[in-house]
């Protein structure tokens, strides 16, 4: 009888066990997809340098990403849900941060090889040129890498494939993949393990191969997905001029979350919400605009440890702030502007208490303590921090134009700018100015599940807006028109401070 009773017990926990994990799958899938594209990639590409994820970073949500999120959380202790809290989300960047900056992982365009990639330059420090490309060897000997290109004039692509993968008594192939524009395979040559991939363009394959010992299993196994989810053919890459154009006066070309007015050559826009990688982003804005004076602000915020990184940049630098009319800054995009040494707002400015879950409430008291003692380096009044303090997260506190006068917000002299983003022609039926987008689904089941989900959970925050379903080809697009920019922002400021993840476009976009 008690064996029968330990039996019919772990049939109960093993019921349960899958039964939540089935649950959380769905809350993991909802959480990932509203999240932006870049978030997406990011949260795969760091999974990827830790180990746990082992397929090539695509955005798109799956079995695979689910298990990488939940045996990352696992092993650090936390409840597997595959919903990323912001602790959690911090800790996988720092922790990846370290193994990127461990390997040396560059951006290299390795022009014999007529290819573009990342490359751990620190690990694979000894280069030689080869016939086709390039080489690169640990200095011991027992990792390496070697990029290449081959004619496609006299074979096929597939013939290159069925050469790759033909019987050797020196390799067995464990692994093989081909499609229409790439292939890949992998397997043992003698004690060596290797990865081999190549890509169709323009009339070659261009690619790589690796090879490495046991003593470099780990590093191999994330190197070689790491490189093939960051690889591009130079011949898929701008022209040359276009991409010297495209840098301004200098620099990294700008990317994602930041707007470079061409006839402003002295301001820089924030126009996004703010993730873990916008410091870095910033940091490229500014190396191509070395005499920026002016930061303009336009964003419903985001990562707090982002946003402090940039304020530090900003007020080091002196410049100037600036909330341009008809946009808003709000949440985390509050401390950017809070650090300008001269500070104007045309648009909103918004402030709220910072969101963290119980969990991670030492984690929330010392982000909290990291913004205060920012603030008072700032010279902010204590009538600005009372009503950050006096607001609840899901809430915004929008100070009026006599605030921004009477807490002594607003510092030196008026600007006499425009900063206007292109506003495209509304689409026909467009209901609202802006959108704020929450999710895309493959099926319109899954979207409408998705839409009533938001309306369920955020209704109070619409107001008279409401989530709609925007289909476009196979794509169902979860989101709500506003009659205003700053409205949009307002609504996805507060969400994302409620945990959730969105977006905010030009209505038409």
């Amino acid at each position: 009888m008690r064996n029968a009773f330990r039996l019919l017990l772990w049939l109960l926990l093993l019921w349960a066990s899958t039964a939540a994990a089935h649950a959380s799958f769905d809350d993991s899938k909802l959480w990932f997809e509203r999240l932006s594209d870049e978030e997406r990639s990011a949260t795969q590409t760091d999974l990827i340098l830790l180990g746990y994820y082992q397929y090539l970073v695509d955005g798109q949500f799956g079995r695979g990403t689910f298990d990488a999120i939940a045996a990352f959380q696992k092993n650090q202790g936390r409840a597997t849900t595959g919903v990323l809290t912001d602790f959690e989300r911090r800790a996988l960047r720092d922790q990846a941060g370290k193994v990127d900056s461990r390997l040396g992982i560059e951006l290299v365009s390795d022009t014999p090889a007529h290819v573009a990639m990342m490359i751990p330059l620190r690990l694979l420090s000894i280069r030689n040129p080869t016939d086709a490309g390039t080489s690169y060897v640990s200095e011991d000997g027992e990792f390496s890498l070697e990029t290449m290109h081959v004619s496609l004039a006299d074979q096929s692509f597939e013939a290159l494939f069925d050469v790759m993968t033909s019987p050797d008594p020196e390799r067995t192939v464990t692994y093989r993949s081909f499609g229409a524009g790439r292939f890949v395979v992998s397997g043992q040559i003698g004690d060596y393990s290797f990865y081999t991939m190549f890509v169709s363009a323009a009339g070659e394959a261009v690619g790589y191969s690796l090879a490495w010992g046991k003593d470099y299993a780990h590093e191999g196994a994330v190197t070689s997905v790491y490189i093939a989810s960051h690889f591009t053919p130079l011949g898929n890459l701008p022209p040359p001029d276009e991409l010297k154009k495209a840098e301004g006066t200098g620099g990294a070309p700008p990317r994602g979350a930041f707007v470079l007015p061409e006839d402003q050559p002295d301001l820089i826009l924030l126009n996004a919400d703010i993730t873990d990688q916008t410091s870095s982003e910033f940091d490229r804005a500014l190396a191509a605009r070395p005499n920026v004076r002016i930061v303009a602000l336009n964003s419903p915020g985001g990562s707090v440890d982002s946003a402090l990184k940039m304020a530090d940049e900003i007020h080091k630098r002196g410049l100037t702030t600036f909330v341009p009319r008809d946009m808003g800054c709000y949440s985390a995009c509050a401390y950017i502007f809070f650090a300008g040494i001269d500070r104007q707002a045309e648009g909103e400015l918004g402030v709220h208490q910072i969101s963290a879950e119980v969990a991670d409430l030492v984690l929330a008291q010392t982000t909290l303590g990291d913004v205060l003692d920012a603030l008072e380096e700032f010279g902010v009044h204590q009538q600005v921090i009372s009503h950050m303090l006096r607001t609840p997260p899901d809430d915004m506190y929008v100070f009026s134009t006599a605030e921004l006068t009477e807490f002594g917000i607003l510092s030196g002299d008026p600007l006499s700018i425009t900063v206007a983003l292109e506003q495209p022609q509304e689409a026909p039926g467009s209901s609202g100015a802006a959108i704020v987008h929450l999710s895309s689904q493959s099926d319109a089941a899954e979207a409408e599940r998705s839409r009533a989900y938001v309306e369920g959970r955020w209704s109070t925050l619409f107001g008279e807006a409401k989530p709609e379903v925007e289909t476009a080809g196979n794509v169902y697009r979860v989101q709500v028109p506003t009659p205003s920019l700053e409205r949009a922002n307002a609504i996805c400021a507060a969400i994302k401070a409620d945990g959730g993840g969105c977006y905010v476009t030009a209505a038409g976009s």
